[in-house]
């Protein structure tokens, strides 16, 4: 309790209100309608925030993240009870000691940033957190008490096991290789009917998916690869979509390993990374303790190596989600140091009295370290204060015309819809085209059920890949159509749009020079407006602010493109200077900036801005 609660009333005053970047929109659409996220579906992710999401306790959004919370506090007390028997393995140590040290290490856990940023936003990693971390306990208490007869440990394992699966399941099959030899042991002592048992269990675990085709019969609101037969079940619980993207990695293998070991040192501080491998090597030298070295240690080293083949992305939090087994096996091996400590400075004492001093003091000291951990956990990755999202939201969702038609051609702007459309329901009237996402299953067929205007639009940036101004112009007519910028918007469409809020707008009979002079300032203003709203507080810790200047940057470097291309120089200069404030060093903005310094000041010309969109 102790272990757990510390850090959940930590994650209850950091949580977010407005459910930050990436996916998390998403995830609370997807709590609070019931919806279908994207592959592999994660049902119980979405059934456990829709429980959250009725407690009288803040915004939507912060009800979701209460359910991150407390998953994560709860792994922390799973990760307590196995440190405690880890430690116990080690050889004669006090209890009282050992459940000391036990609670230091899961405060190690707890506080990482890595995890802590997982615990306090919508998002399902502190959820698979948990569910392994009650796999782990299990396994370490059935190899502790190893032999015995009772193998009920293993099937509580297995069902966790299989609601891991139904979350995460890529995660989940990472911490195999730390279970076989205890399913090997199982079966050579039991034979096969355990195993069986087990298997059944994980089956039920397993059960949860059948949650997304009953759901997707009802036609949800965000309803992400239709698993309405086993085709297109398969296609989400595989999460096929997904399944080459670590191809798409730049960096050779080793540089991917680096990073990740540089995300470890960051989170748990390169001083527990030293003691982890001090205390790996102690629980290796102690026979009792040699089979729970191998889970922590197994689970340490195929999360890595899972992490770095996958492709780790710098600065990304749900890349740092995938190693919150790592931290525990890292967090449990640098216990084990202090515990090994303890046993070899212990001396014979009578039953009942008090621990060594030198015990109390080495535990003493683990608790400090712990208790400091948690609080770099805070500082670091505290969403308390945390509001750009909302501040977004205003101009690219609530602000947008009547009956508007939105082009979202980024995934962050559709997630950031789906989830302030759940939480507000204030713009029933806006359709959206979510065009990252129109090649899943159905997804175009009920857009043109429910909008047969978008029909035509639909089938042109289906078939040809490619928003056309026509079909822009012909949807534009009856309805106001709205385009957020990016590279995937054709270069024949900019003649088309005019900027209006965070987007931009089909002018139906083309936009001439005058409609794009007019609208330049009123952009640059709301710009400024949307500077000063967004901008950081004091108080938010400097790494949670990246993914704001990246979102920023975006837009300023879509509007220096845009600007540039229909030969608005003034302006264009203006977004690309903005644009530099916040990456000086990049290729693209530095070539397009030596174009336009030699063009005369005044002078009205195109560029050709194709060099320097990226990816090209």
């Amino acid at each position: 309790m102790l272990a757990g609660l510390l850090p959940f009333f930590g994650y209850l005053a950091t949580a977010s209100a407005h459910s930050f970047w990436l996916d998390g929109g998403e995830f609370v659409a997807a709590a609070i309608d019931l919806d279908i996220a994207h592959p592999p579906g994660h049902p119980v992710a979405g059934l456990l925030g829709r429980l959250f999401a009725y407690l009288p306790a803040g915004p939507l959004p912060y009800r979701v993240a209460l359910a991150q919370a407390a998953c994560a506090a709860v792994a922390t007390g799973f990760f307590a009870a196995a440190f405690d028997t880890t430690l116990r393995t080690l050889g004669s140590i006090d209890g009282r000691v050992s459940l000391a040290l036990g609670v230091a290490g899961a405060w190690l856990f707890a506080g990482a940033p890595g995890v802590w940023l997982q615990a306090v936003r919508p998002e399902v990693y502190a959820l698979q957190a948990m569910l392994l971390a009650i796999v782990l306990e299990r396994l370490v208490h059935l190899e502790a008490t190893w032999p015995t007869t009772d193998v009920r440990p293993l099937y509580v394992a297995a069902l966790a096991f299989g609601l891991a699966l139904a979350n995460h399941h890529f995660m989940a099959l990472l911490l195999l290789p730390a279970a076989a030899p205890t399913l090997a042991r199982v079966y050579r002592s039991r034979g096969g009917r355990s195993l069986l048992i087990a298997a059944a269990a994980v089956l039920v675990g397993l059960s949860a998916y059948a949650y997304l085709p009953i759901r997707a019969s009802t036609s949800p609101p965000l309803d992400l690869g239709h698993p309405t037969d086993l085709e297109r079940f398969f296609w989400v619980v595989s999460a096929r979509a997904y399944q080459t993207t670590h191809a798409l990695e730049d960096d050779p293998l080793g540089v991917r390993m680096l990073d990740v070991i540089v995300q470890l040192a960051e989170s748990l501080h390169v001083v527990s990374l030293v003691l982890a491998l001090v205390g790996g090597y102690a629980l290796a030298r102690t026979p009792g303790a040699r089979r729970l070295g191998w889970i922590w240690g197994a689970t340490v080293a195929i999360g890595v190596l899972g992490r770095g083949w996958l492709g780790f992305v710098r600065g990304n939090p749900d890349a740092a989600g995938y190693l919150g087994p790592v931290f525990a096996g890292l967090a449990a091996l640098a216990t084990a140091f202090f515990g090994a400590l303890v046993v070899g400075l212990a001396r014979p004492t009578r039953p009942g009295a008090l621990p060594a001093r030198s015990s109390v003091a080495l535990a003493a000291l683990a608790l400090a370290l712990g208790l400091a951990q948690l609080r770099a956990g805070a500082t670091a990755s505290s969403l308390a204060h945390f509001h750009a999202t909302d501040d977004f939201d205003e101009l690219r969702h609530r602000a947008v015309p009547s009956r508007a038609v939105l082009v979202l051609n980024v995934p962050q702007s559709v997630f950031r819809h789906w989830g302030v459309d759940a939480v507000d329901r204030v713009r029933p009237d806006v359709a959206l085209v979510p065009r990252p996402f129109l090649t899943y299953p159905e997804l175009a067929e009920t857009l043109s059920a429910r909008h047969p205007e978008l029909a035509s639009l639909l089938r042109s940036a289906l078939v040809r890949g490619e928003l056309l101004a026509p079909e822009l112009q012909s949807l534009a007519s009856r309805r106001p159509v709205l385009v957020d910028m990016d590279p995937r918007v054709g270069l024949g469409v900019f003649d088309t749009l005019a900027p209006r809020g965070l987007l931009y707008e089909v002018v139906d009979g083309g936009a001439s020079a005058r409609d794009v002079a007019e609208t330049a300032e009123a952009r640059h203003e709301a710009l400024a407006r949307l500077a000063r709203a967004a901008a950081p507080d004091p108080d938010l810790p400097e790494s949670l602010s990246e993914e704001t200047r990246a979102q920023t940057l975006w837009v300023h470097y879509g509007d220096a493109l845009y600007f540039a291309h229909l030969g608005v120089l003034g302006p264009a200069r203006t977004s690309l200077a903005r644009a530099l404030e916040i990456a000086p060093m990049s290729n693209e903005l530095l070539a397009l900036d030596a174009v336009l310094r030699e063009v005369p000041e005044g002078a009205r010309r195109r560029i050709d801005v194709r060099p320097f969109r990226v990816g090209e």
